[in-house]
């Protein structure tokens, strides 16, 4: 499969998809919100969009799947999960994607490619309290540059990103295996579980001390 093209071919069915709402959107109440009305609008037209590509779309997931809307390319199923990324430098955005386990079983067990919608999205010039669209960019999760990943210590470990895939577009590996990508993301998860371990191990110890000392002056050992 040619990522870079199916990204594309993706991104300019849903630039078309959106051609009449580029600027002036509702901004909504908040950003999860806003996210919520861009994904309505393409899985209310996912089986459409795939019509016209030659792809063969499937039913639309439940909340227990890592990505938004899926279909078979050339035999391989391609998971999409739309990400929208306010551009105010001063309004939080947090970059999460999934849990660890689940990239990694969607990837290795299930031979799925897992795929970044991103909308970039800033304060309307043309309407108050609207938002424009700056850009859409698709690209396969596996492909982006090694300092892209990170995980931090939610739940079994949560993926995030450190930039937006527009940032990084033009260093994105679209020929890089799988095999390459599980060389660099399991060094990078185990690190992390070994950091949290540490950290856990610190903090039982911190609670036998409190515990022990008759329940008095509690503080964490760094």
């Amino acid at each position: 499969m040619d990522y870079k093209i199916v990204s594309e071919n993706i991104e300019l069915q849903i630039e078309v998809l959106f051609e009449e709402l580029w600027s002036g959107i509702s901004a909504r109440e908040d950003s999860r919100a806003f996210g919520a009305m861009i994904e309505k609008r393409i899985t209310n037209n996912w089986f459409d969009l795939c019509s016209k590509l030659g792809y063969e779309a499937i039913d639309i997931p439940g909340r227990r799947t890592i990505f938004d809307f899926a279909c078979y390319i050339e035999g391989t199923l391609c998971g999409f999960d739309v990400k929208t990324k306010d551009l105010d430098s001063t309004r939080y955005s947090d970059g999460g994607v999934c849990a660890v386990g689940n990239l990694l079983k969607f990837l290795a067990n299930d031979k799925g490619v897992f795929m970044i919608v991103e909308f970039g999205h800033g304060k309307s010039t043309s309407k108050n309290d609207s938002r424009d669209i700056e850009y859409i960019r698709v690209a396969p999760f596996h492909s982006l540059p090694e300092n892209t990943y990170r995980i931090e210590n939610l739940g079994t470990g949560q993926i995030r990103l450190n930039y937006t895939i527009n940032q990084v577009w033009d260093e994105i590996d679209w020929n890089r295996s799988y095999n390459d990508f599980f060389d660099i993301f399991c060094e990078l998860a185990i690190t992390h579980y070994r950091r949290v371990k540490a950290d856990a191990e610190k903090r039982i110890k911190s609670i036998k001390q409190f515990k022990d000392g008759g329940y008095q002056n509690f503080r964490f050992i760094r």
